[in-house]
């Protein structure tokens, strides 16, 4: 494979698939640098490139703060869920070679495979697990796995609790669970693990030789970037997490450089260097929607949104875009290309942020259109997020002013002390420490807190910041009709996790 590796600022080629110019990469170059600042992200990473050649790749800012170690196209950063069209087009190797089948159940390779109905249990198709309708909310048992010592075995044997929140097969609900057990499915057919499946047929071959599954690579690794999450005008460092346990879903860690060798490897169909990983034939059956999205009728650059196997799909500008986003705690990515063009894009950030889909957008825009003087997306994308986190501070502020204002009595804290157990999680622990309530869940190393008394029965907490960028959260006790403490609840308001699907009764 050509790699033209960029030392310096850009590079471009000419061709018939991609007509750039210097000045409109140079565009690009200063609108990534603006964004960086406006979003006061640590440090990001950038590559395009066509069909044999990366055209630009580039870093911006700092891997780490305080060390002032600088992003370059090489730097790892977690790709998170753009990992799971790896564990898509496996899966499509082993129907090339007649494995396995679309259609085939779930349940057939996995016996401990339970969803939330008999029907469902016995109608899930590998189809269904890389297409994200089950019927499940999106992120819906995520807390089985973040930051958990669950197996996937235990996880995937959980999730039969879980609630439903519209029919199977009629809506889109994001699951990790579920590409976590097409891994399992990966494993049980080939034989290997999916950490060695995944770097045997395509890290290896495609020479990824920075390219990671696991954070426990990460020990003596050089050039890696540190996870942060922006709070109170300043980037809190976060520890790296591992997520071995939910490895099909998320754990690839890569730098743009090698993760273009991937991207190209799409672009070409599955082939490159006259090697075959895959047929043109799986990846139509990848990147064809299999679940379709409402589309906001006010944008007229956009006639579909859906998600295939392992990959979301729209078209802009009447080009069909193949993409995934990724999030990790403390790391934001975005990878994309346009069959037609030719043409493919990665974006790594150590930052929590919405940068990457404006960068996503800006960049279509000048890649379909040559045009440098459209819309602002970091601009917008940010004002958007302004406004959103005023509302969210306000909320905050009103809540707090109500502690102790409703009811200020409490019951003796040693009443509360205690174990509670929730059948599809586990146990939280609540004891006393220095006359102050505190709490474990201790099926999670990184979840635990003191309790500040808010009102009644109601406390709220912080978790230890360098390990989570979680908000403040309330945990409150039920009181049965003999005045004992019965259940314990815990809600914490993010966008990702919903610790309210478990109910903690107590031992």
């Amino acid at each position: 494979m050509k790699l033209v590796k960029l030392s310096l600022l850009l590079f471009f080629l000419v061709t018939t698939a991609f007509s750039q110019t210097t000045q409109q990469l140079k565009h690009l170059d200063s609108y990534f640098q603006k964004t960086l600042n406006e979003w006061q992200i640590p440090g990001m990473a950038i590559a395009i490139v066509n069909a044999d050649s990366i055209i630009f790749s580039k870093g911006y800012g700092y891997a780490n703060i305080e060390k002032k170690t600088k992003v370059d196209g090489n730097t790892l950063f977690a790709v998170a869920s753009n990992t799971k069209a790896f564990t898509a087009t496996s899966l499509a190797k082993l129907v090339e070679i007649g494995k396995l089948k679309w259609t085939d159940k779930v349940i057939d390779y996995i016996p401990y495979f339970r969803m939330y109905n008999d029907y469902v249990t016995n109608h899930f198709t590998i189809e269904d697990l890389l297409s994200h309708h089950s019927g499940l909310a999106t992120f819906s048992g995520d807390l089985l796995w973040y930051g958990t010592s669950k197996t996937p075995q235990e996880i995937i044997t959980a999730q039969q609790y879980l609630k439903p929140k519209a029919e199977f097969r009629t809506t889109y609900g994001y699951s990790n669970i579920a590409f976590l057990t097409a891994g399992q499915i990966l494993v049980k057919i080939s034989g290997k693990s999916w950490q060695n499946f995944i770097t045997e047929n395509f890290i290896t071959p495609l020479e990824m030789n920075r390219t990671l599954t696991s954070t426990n690579q990460l020990e003596g690794t050089t050039n890696v970037a540190t996870p942060y999450y922006f709070k109170d005008g300043e980037n809190i460092e976060l520890e790296w997490l591992n997520w071995d346990n939910i490895a099909p879903a998320g754990a690839i860690i890569s730098s743009v450089n090698d993760f273009s060798k991937w991207i190209q490897l799409n672009i070409n169909e599955g082939t490159i260097d006259s090697k075959k990983y895959f047929s043109k034939k799986s990846l139509h059956q990848l990147t064809t929607p299999h679940t379709n999205f409402n589309v906001n009728t006010n944008d007229e650059k956009i006639h579909f949104k859906s998600y295939g196997l392992g990959w979301g799909l729209q078209d802009y500008e009447g080009y069909k875009i193949v993409s995934h986003g990724g999030g990790y705690d403390g790391m934001i990515s975005k990878s994309f290309f346009i069959p037609e063009k030719k043409i493919g894009v990665v974006i790594l950030t150590n930052s929590l942020n919405w940068a990457t889909s404006a960068l996503t957008n800006k960049i279509l825009d000048v890649l379909l259109t040559g045009n440098t003087n459209k819309k602002d997306w970091s601009s917008l994308y940010l004002s958007y997020k302004t406004r959103r986190d005023s509302i969210t501070k306000n909320k905050h502020l009103k809540n707090e002013a109500l502690r102790h204002k409703l009811n200020a009595v409490h019951l003796p804290f040693k009443n509360y002390t205690g174990t509670y157990k929730d059948k599809m999680y586990g146990t939280v622990t609540v004891s006393l420490k220095n006359k102050q309530l505190y709490f474990t869940m201790d099926k999670t190393s990184i979840f635990y807190g003191f309790l500040t008394h808010w009102n009644g029965n109601i406390f709220t907490f912080n978790f230890n910041e360098k390990l989570s960028s979680l908000p403040e959260g309330k945990l409150w006790f039920d009181i049965d009709k003999n005045g004992e403490v019965s259940t314990l609840h815990i809600d914490v308001p993010n966008p990702d996790f919903d610790f309210t699907e478990f109910e903690f009764i107590k031992q």
